[in-house]
């Protein structure tokens, strides 16, 4: 195969301080040479070393400036684009640095696709049977013997289009094979070597809190196996190629039982992975009938969720290269929950190379428009009433209020506003004498209609709609490795702030990728 060694370097002149969080790191940004848009998660390898690091969703990664004086360039690649060398030397650690890599068209006279179907040589394969296939292969093309990866890791919450609470390190995972079970066989485990909050990043408690079902946090209309709040170990059971034949995240499943029941798929193109075919196969959600219900309902619930996805398959051994999968209810801007996920050869194995898994929640808007305090105080017929923020003055109706004490009806005269945080609600004459109402008394309140300054609705909680990212960045595998003895490791089902860090020798080899900007793209 052959590559062309590229030094022309597109520069990008921003601001010092928006480009570069260090001195000490090069920021570069790998896009189509084409369109310009940037290239999600793009493979960066150290040439003539097994080591390298992947770019993140917008294309961006960065590298230790030190790196130009130990190496000579980089090799870019990613599926559907050209692999690319390029200089290490040209890189500018005052810019953000602009790599094109250019797109690989496909070869239409080698493999036709028409109607959903593959031709090659004679051969005849429909989307189905391609899909089929690879499920088949898994425990033929993945590891089987142990093996480990030393991997960049992080797990962040966006929310409009921020970064919160954004904690990084580095892990090596060691993983015995695909025919054991990630979670449940002791020589699958995790060693941290660093992990911390990057307080450059904007934090927030709220984001942060445990799940509590609707009352301050919650995921609308689904849920998900907390893990003890081991982050790491929820993004490791929602990779179905790795537990493919254990349940992890609907509508896939058991990837072996499950996947060709719950979808249907078309087969759109071919693609390459440098000189290597891919086809590549959209995923989409099947519907059952169901005989009970009419023909509106069932319309309603097939509408209710839907799938958009994408899985790459390798031509001739059937490898799954990568899996975009996405879940979506109703509009699809309303995104339940997402993974992407690529796996790349080695010695003909193949192994992960990047996952990322995400998942919408809500959480609780404090300044939502609520009671603060309902209670009687020296005055004879009058309930006072207090709020959180500054009612809306129009709204004070007496229609709009309603009093018990027990069961009780109580008859209101008038509503007067005091200050503008509280309320008197004045009862009709001798109200406490006729039903012997004292300081101390139980008394409940039924507004409607209530408004804040800012038109929030009294009692109505508001919620923030809040992304949850966990993310795994493989920098280098070792085939055949095990479990070192002399390393402490992650406990799966308690938060990873709680586990030990264990002496990392090779910190100059291996580096956080953290994010260039403040903002997610």
């Amino acid at each position: 195969m052959k590559h062309t060694l590229t030094t022309l370097l597109f520069f990008v002149f921003l601001s010092f301080n928006l480009v570069a969080q260090e001195n000490s790191f090069l920021s570069v940004k790998v896009v189509d040479s084409i369109s310009n848009i940037p290239v999600s998660f793009a493979t960066i390898r150290i040439a003539k070393t097994s080591r390298g690091l992947i770019a993140d969703e917008a294309g961006n990664f960065r590298l230790p400036q030190d790196i130009q004086t130990q190496h000579d360039s980089l090799l870019i690649s990613a599926i559907g684009f050209k692999t690319k060398y390029v200089n290490l030397n040209v890189f500018d650690n005052a810019v953000l640095n602009i790599v094109k890599i250019a797109p690989k068209v496909e070869v239409l006279e080698t493999i036709t696709i028409t109607k959903n179907i593959a031709k090659k040589e004679g051969r005849i394969l429909t989307a189905n049977q391609i899909v089929n296939n690879a499920v088949q292969n898994i425990k033929i093309n993945y590891a089987v013997n142990p093996f480990s990866y030393l991997a960049y890791y992080r797990d962040y919450q966006v929310f409009e289009n921020q970064y919160f609470n954004l904690n990084e390190g580095l892990i090596e995972v060691f993983d015995a094979g695909f025919k054991t079970n990630q979670f449940l066989n002791k020589e699958n485990k995790t060693a941290l070597y660093s992990y911390a909050l990057n307080t450059d990043f904007k934090q927030s408690e709220r984001f942060s809190v445990p799940y509590d079902n609707k009352s301050s946090k919650y995921i609308e209309n689904a849920n998900i196996i907390a893990m003890g709040g081991n982050e790491l170990s929820i993004l490791q059971l929602h990779d179905p190629i790795r537990n493919h034949d254990i349940k992890n995240l609907a509508f896939i499943y058991n990837l072996e039982t499950d996947f060709m029941k719950n979808h249907d798929f078309e087969l759109l193109r071919t693609t390459f992975l440098n000189d290597k075919p891919i086809y590549e196969i959209g995923i989409i959600k099947k519907f059952k009938i169901n005989s009970e219900l009419s023909k509106r309902k069932n319309k309603k619930l097939q509408e209710r969720f839907k799938v958009q996805g994408t899985i790459y398959i390798s031509k001739g051994n059937f490898e799954i290269h990568k899996i975009k999968y996405a879940v979506f209810e109703g509009e699809a801007k309303n995104c339940k929950y997402a993974i992407n996920l690529e796996y790349t050869p080695k010695n003909n194995v193949m192994y992960l190379n990047y996952l990322s898994f995400n998942n919408a929640f809500k959480v609780l808007d404090e300044t939502s428009f609520k009671t603060t305090a309902v209670y009687l105080k020296d005055s004879v017929d009058v309930v006072h009433v207090d709020f959180n923020n500054p009612v809306n003055p129009s709204t004070l109706k007496k229609r709009n209020f309603k009093l018990y004490y027990t069961n009780i009806f109580l008859p209101i005269k008038s509503i007067e506003l005091v200050g503008s945080k509280s309320i008197k609600i004045h009862l009709k004459a001798n109200t406490f004498k006729k039903y012997a109402i004292l300081d101390g008394a139980q008394i409940t309140l039924y507004p409607k209609n209530i408004l804040d300054t800012a038109n929030k609705v009294l009692n109505k909680p508001l919620f923030f709609n809040v992304n949850q990212f966990r993310e795994v960045f493989v920098q280098e595998v070792f085939s055949n490795k095990k479990p070192d003895l002399g390393l402490q490791y992650v406990n799966k089902s308690q938060p990873l702030s709680q586990s030990h860090l264990n002496k990392f020798d090779d910190s100059l080899k291996y580096w956080l990728n953290t994010p260039l900007k403040k903002t997610k793209q």
